[in-house]
């Protein structure tokens, strides 16, 4: 005889692919006749942006651009100028699932730009591009699971676990446009020279079905001015928020993975005679909302009345935390290949990200632009890096912000200061054993004459559910058989219970 319990479900959203992909790309670029040849590379920014997710049979295409704005001093060594490289890539995944199931959320990492002087004329650039990749489709979850009240002589065991689960999936594109003067008394700009555009997320709220997620857009560019010809880096900011409806109504947290799709800035002069940068930035918002569920689940159960084979089995979830922000800060006295007179700019970049056995380590890249002794200009790269011991068994890092850099130089050092803001969440695996039915052998009925009605045992070490299941009883009938249980000395009398 087949015993089905009577269950209730939910539907949640699965992690059934994780993978974390690298790839390496170049491209050269060539300086334009009306510019001066190169001297030495002075710095680079670098940019990533995501084009588009193609999801088939086969799996899923990632398709972006990554860009490099490299500063160079000129061949006669009094004036800095700068270039930029693009070049579009592509990454593939195989994932077993049709694609209607698919719901794929992906994070772009440039984990270095190397650049290199062919001649005075050409640069090359090689870029190894990091994507880290989450697959979702949704499923039911059995959160509750309880005997059929036709079922006599039959017995489960019901525990309770909680689990943090996805209960929303979904994205949303993001578009901020801005325009922002220039500092009152600053050199007049005539020229980009490259740009960083990022979204910062600082709050998700729900209302009724609706996440209302809060930020930030945050730009870093360089520009050239005629009366220094030298870069200078300038910082803007501007709020934005968007509605998006996630069709679930209870919300424990939030994890919103910004994405980069595309970043224009320009020079213009505003009304009043004045300089300022015009923003546009596009984005993706790809948001996975989870709920903290109760589940009551059978692990165990047996007949009074006969064997009983049970129908068991294992399932797995990944359980992740919310969003954590740490800062992480480190002074470094860096080396320069010759005595400096004047630090005139710096560049920073991260460079290389790890997030292994709990250990985080982020390298940031610092490109020194200066003169020498001799009041010429020259240039520096050197690597910092930045450690932290976190626990958990997979880190994933959403988001890497190299927040503040002080240098300050003395003679063949500079002594520096890097802080930066790294968002992370930490996934772990959970297991779920439970029981889904009961089969009885009705050809091995226990001859309920010869079972004695009371029994006395002596309980060491055993629970009360164990002694009920060997000795045909159960754990209310023990529990009112020996009123003061905690006294009984370890000899309980166990009464036969059909």
């Amino acid at each position: 005889m087949d015993i089905s319990f009577e269950n209730r479900d939910l539907t949640i959203y699965t992690e059934y692919s994780h993978q974390t992909k690298r790839i390496q790309e170049s491209a050269e670029c060539v300086v334009p006749d009306t510019d001066a040849d190169i001297d030495k590379i002075a710095g680079v920014m670098s940019e990533i942006y995501l084009k588009s997710k193609d999801l088939s049979a086969r799996g899923v295409l990632i398709s972006g651009e990554v860009s490099a704005s490299v500063f160079y001093i000129t061949d006669k060594k009094e004036s800095v100028s700068s270039l930029t490289i693009r070049k579009p890539f592509s990454v593939e995944y195989e994932v077993d699932a049709p694609e209607s199931e698919t719901l794929a959320q992906i994070t772009l990492l440039i984990q270095g730009t190397d650049i290199r002087l062919v001649n005075p004329r050409k640069i090359a650039a090689g870029f190894e591009i990091e994507g880290d990749l989450s697959c979702y489709h949704s499923e039911k979850l059995r959160v509750e699971s309880r005997l059929p009240e036709n079922a006599p002589g039959l017995h489960a065991r019901v525990e309770e676990q909680e689990l943090t689960l996805p209960n929303a999936v979904c994205e949303k594109s993001v578009s901020i446009n801005e325009q922002f003067p220039f500092p009152a008394g600053a050199a007049l700009p005539v020229k980009l020279a490259g740009g960083k555009a990022e979204l910062l997320v600082s709050d998700c709220q729900l209302i009724g079905t609706k996440v209302i997620v809060k930020g930030t857009a945050e730009l870093r560019v360089c520009t050239f001015s005629e009366e220094t010809g030298l870069p200078a880096a300038h910082s803007f900011s501007a709020p934005f928020s968007q509605i998006i409806d996630i069709g679930a109504e209870s919300m424990s947290s939030c994890t919103v993975k910004p994405e980069v799709t595309g970043a224009y800035y320009d020079l213009v002069d505003t009304i009043n005679g004045e300089r300022a940068l015009d923003m546009e930035v596009h984005a993706v918002l790809q948001i996975v909302c989870s709920e903290r569920q109760k589940i009551l689940c059978i692990t165990d159960a047996y007949s009074n009345l006969m064997p009983a084979d049970l129908l068991s089995r294992t399932q797995e979830y990944r359980e992740s935390t919310p969003v954590q922000t740490l800062e992480l800060s480190k002074e470094e006295q860096l080396g320069l290949m010759e005595p400096c007179s004047e630090l005139l700019h710096v560049v920073s970049s991260v460079s290389r990200v790890s997030a292994d056995a709990g250990k985080l380590s982020v390298s940031v890249t610092l490109d020194f632009l200066y003169r020498n002794a001799e009041g010429a200009l020259s240039a520096g790269r050197r690597t910092l890096t930045l450690t932290k011991e976190l626990e958990g068994e997979e880190l994933h890092i959403l988001h890497i912000r190299v927040l503040r850099v002080d240098a300050r130089a003395e003679g063949e050092t500079v002594n520096c200061s890097v802080t930066l803001i790294v968002c992370y969440c930490v996934t772990e695996k959970r297991e779920l054993s439970m029981v889904d039915g009961v089969i009885l052998n009705e050809e091995a009925v226990y001859i309920q004459e010869s079972l004695p009605t009371l029994t006395l045992v002596r309980a060491e070490g055993e629970s009360l559910w164990t002694l009920a299941k060997r000795y045909h009883s159960s754990e209310e009938m023990i529990l009112k058989m020996n009123e003061n249980i905690e006294n009984a000395k370890h000899m309980l009398l166990i009464p036969k219970c059909i």
